[in-house]
């Protein structure tokens, strides 16, 4: 591809693609709420939304370990170094092992810590922990997924990310609503059916990287994998968007908890409406991948004029998807909550408040696709800064709100959340200049 000069038809090659293979995440965890919501009691629907918010913080709080390898291979890729992409992965491969096995070893406080403070309905307890038991086994799986998956989409492998990422979700859904509806295994099966898609997707990323690394594993000099110097700056990267994480989480869980205290209809509703903001979201953040890969490869060709390239391409494809988000959201959204959850009391809930669905896009957009960009240069800083001041204006509103205005006041702060993170990325893009 040529440095000067950016197409519609190169961006939309590389980003379209990871919109859909992204979409396909939080298609897998709605299809598990739906699955659940076709269950009689909505404690099933409700333990599986807990659970998926712990795992949420177990993984997306370590999910830098896909964003920034991407970001790193993509500027390897750009460099055309061929070490730099071995250790583009490598690096964060160590940090995915270690981190997997402390999850694996603190499993058990890890989950009283968690149910001590959403402190759910007991019979909702008991069912967020049988699900819990058997999925925490899969962290090495995940987080080598992550790491796999990051190098695959640095190195514009589209196809081969798209394939692991989809067919590993499908798999997901498929095994999800034979073990419940065919086993009757109802929750456990669920758990089983996710565990062993996290393992085909790691047999999967194991095949791809054999194929495209190229890796020499003779010839390496695996010394360089823990070389002071470099860690520590990858350390740093990482260490912002883990900052990042915990925030995103900290109001993940605020909202949870939130719910779990209006009541279990209360949080199944908010439940089956956050499956739908996630599959808007995530067809964002797949614009953002796109958009990382271009940014990075700028910076491993030192082009100024490529970055700001990208940057005009992905506001002009973003307001074409929101439009189309918010316009698909409108026309079809009572079907999807029907789809996702029969109990008369839980749809007329997720009636009530879809509406804040509908605008979520609208307020959140900049901020996802702005990540993109700044994950790409791997300048991270502003992304942590970010996260930081939108996370205490959520917290100064929920606090405010929410005993005014009830599960309104929840919703509202989260809006004004996401919309402080889209302010601060558009003011903040000025500060990339210095790093070209």
């Amino acid at each position: 591809m040529r440095t000067n000069v950016l197409t519609d038809r190169e961006y939309l090659g590389i980003t379209i693609p990871f919109m859909l293979s992204t979409m396909t995440q939080p298609l897998m965890g709605a299809v598990n709420t739906a699955v659940m919501g076709q269950l009689s009691d909505p404690k099933y629907i409700a333990a599986v939304a807990l659970g998926a918010i712990l795992f949420n913080n177990i993984y997306w709080f370590f999910g830098f370990l896909r964003v920034s390898t991407s970001g790193y291979a993509a500027q390897a890729l750009g460099s055309g170094s061929k070490e730099e992409g071995l250790l583009a992965f490598f690096r964060p491969l160590f940090l995915a092992m270690l981190v997997s096995c402390s999850c694996i070893i603190l499993q058990k406080p890890i989950l009283a810590a968690y149910l001590g403070l959403i402190a759910p309905a007991a019979d909702v307890a008991q069912l967020c922990s049988d699900y819990y038991k058997i999925l925490i086994w899969g962290a090495p799986l995940v987080l080598f997924n992550y790491v796999s998956l990051g190098w695959l989409m640095g190195q514009t492998r589209v196809r081969a990310s798209v394939f692991m990422q989809v067919s590993s979700n499908v798999l997901n859904m498929i095994l999800s609503m034979w073990f419940v509806f065919g086993l009757h295994f109802n929750i456990e099966g669920v758990a089983w059916a996710t565990l062993l898609s996290q393992f085909y997707g790691a047999l999967v990323g194991c095949w791809l990287l054999g194929i495209y690394g190229g890796f020499d594993y003779r010839k390496f000099n695996y010394k360089t994998v823990l070389e002071p110097g470099t860690l520590v700056k990858m350390l740093s990267v990482n260490a912002n968007l883990m900052i990042r994480t915990a925030c995103l989480l900290t109001v993940n869980n605020i909202i949870a908890a939130a719910g779990a205290a209006l009541g279990t209809a209360f949080l199944a509703a908010n439940a089956v409406l956050f499956q739908l903001k996630d599959i808007m979201s995530f067809l964002v953040d797949g614009m953002a991948n796109g958009a990382s890969i271009f940014s990075g490869r700028a910076l491993g060709q030192n082009s100024k004029e490529l970055f700001w390239q990208t940057l005009k391409m992905t506001y002009k494809w973003l307001f074409v998807l929101v439009v189309l988000l918010m316009s698909g959201f409108a026309l079809s959204s009572t079907f999807w909550i029907n789809c996702f959850t029969d109990i008369v009391e839980v749809a007329a809930l997720a009636e009530a408040y879809k509406w804040y669905v509908f605008v979520y896009p609208l307020f959140a957009g900049i901020g996802l696709a702005l990540y993109g960009m700044f994950t790409g240069v791997t300048y991270t800083a502003p992304v942590r800064n970010m996260m930081i001041i939108a996370l205490a204006v959520f917290w100064a509103a929920e606090l405010f709100l929410v005993p005014l205005w009830g599960n309104d006041g929840l919703w509202i702060s989260f809006l004004l959340f996401v919309s402080t993170q889209s302010l601060i990325l558009f003011l903040s893009l000025s500060k990339i200049k210095k790093i070209f």
